[in-house]
């Protein structure tokens, strides 16, 4: 135990070092990452525009803001760009996060919201599913009342894949709203998935939207993400950002990405063909798996769980976690990705 002061309650909830395995060389169908390779129209564009500006000046993000503000078309104001989605979550919990606050989140969800509970010692609700991957909106809603300071709803979710209806989203924010209570919805895997809640801006002052470049766009190593907010509510947000929010190759892929809409349009193309034809497969073959409005799938081999990981790790492949629900032990989550890879699955799976 260290003698520097510091905040207590941190060493309770103490992040483990794991293992540094290298994931370089091998499938990585883990992370829900993009997994082909850029195409050479995107990689000329991007090592054709850097220069030793990018290394040697701190970043600028003004064509970035202008840009993503275009795309969306809202103000440059309501928009706050953060490193990925896990630092626009912070932020939130930055701003409206206390002590002994209660937290509303799904259950199970992305990993670092639970961290973040944890540091920042709020209260968790967990709203959990079923054994149908269902949430329960009734209950939802009576868990929301004058001491919950945050709602955090990702849609899609991972792990689960699932997706709260745009009636029911609408609902849990409406609720929310008549408390004050901020409504965080993560859409990271938009793109994989058309359903947004971005419409409910203009109906309600406590929804924040974030978004990724990681998922759809495929650049998750360059950590780019932002969060969409009222002017008011942004305004704040802003106000906890770093003095730099994200690094000047990051910002230089994203503006490129932007500027060639195409290249994301091919690879979420790839990626729904190659989809199409694993669960064509596993339909075919008699295997149980489960869909997700996401880029991934869960499986459930016709050889012993432990034999197929050996069969997986074999082959340089790395798999995701299970569902982590009462019953689905014995499913894998595997990222989808175009016809070549998923290939390489079938074949093992055969």
């Amino acid at each position: 135990m260290t003698l520097i002061k510091h905040k207590k309650w941190v060493s309770q909830n103490l992040r483990l070092r794991g293992e540094f395995l290298s994931r370089y060389k091998k499938l990585r169908l883990d992370k829900n990452e993009r997994i082909s390779s850029f195409e050479d129209e995107f990689i000329k564009k991007f090592f054709k525009k850097i220069n030793s500006f990018y290394l040697n000046s701190y970043p600028e993000t003004k064509n970035l803001y202008n840009k993503l503000a275009n795309y969306h078309n809202i103000k440059i104001e309501q928009l706050v760009i953060t490193a990925g989605s896990d630092a626009a979550i912070k932020n939130c919990f930055d701003l409206f996060v206390s002590p002994k606050d209660k937290v509303i989140t799904l259950n199970p969800t992305f990993g670092m919201i639970e961290v973040y509970c944890k540091l920042f010692c709020a209260r968790q609700v967990k709203i959990n599913y079923n054994k149908d991957l269902k949430i329960n909106i009734d209950h939802f809603l009576n868990k929301i009342d004058d001491d919950v300071s945050l709602i955090i709803i990702a849609n899609p979710n991972s792990p689960t894949g699932t997706l709260i209806s745009s009636s029911n989203m609408e609902k849990i924010v409406k609720k929310a709203n008549n408390y004050k209570i901020p409504v965080l919805v993560d859409e990271a895997y938009y793109g994989f998935s058309k359903q947004t809640a971005l419409t409910l801006l203009s109906k309600f002052p406590n929804i924040i939207i974030s978004r990724t470049f990681s998922k759809s766009y495929g650049i998750a190593g360059l950590r780019v993400g932002y969060l969409i907010a009222e002017l008011s509510l942004a305004k704040l947000l802003y106000s906890f950002k770093p003095m730099y929010e994200v690094n000047s190759l990051g910002i230089l892929a994203a503006e490129i990405l932007l500027d060639n809409p195409n290249i994301r349009k091919k690879y979420i193309s790839e990626n729904k063909k190659g989809k199409e034809l694993i669960i064509k497969f596993l339909k075919f073959n008699s295997i149980d798996f489960i869909d997700s409005h996401a880029n991934f799938i869960f499986i459930k081999p016709n050889i012993k769980k432990i034999n197929f990981l050996k069969k997986l790790n074999k082959h340089k492949i790395l798999i995701g976690k299970d569902i982590s629900i009462k019953g689905y032990e014995k499913y894998i989550r595997i990222t989808t990705g175009p016809i070549n890879k998923m290939k390489i699955i079938i074949s093992l799976l055969r």
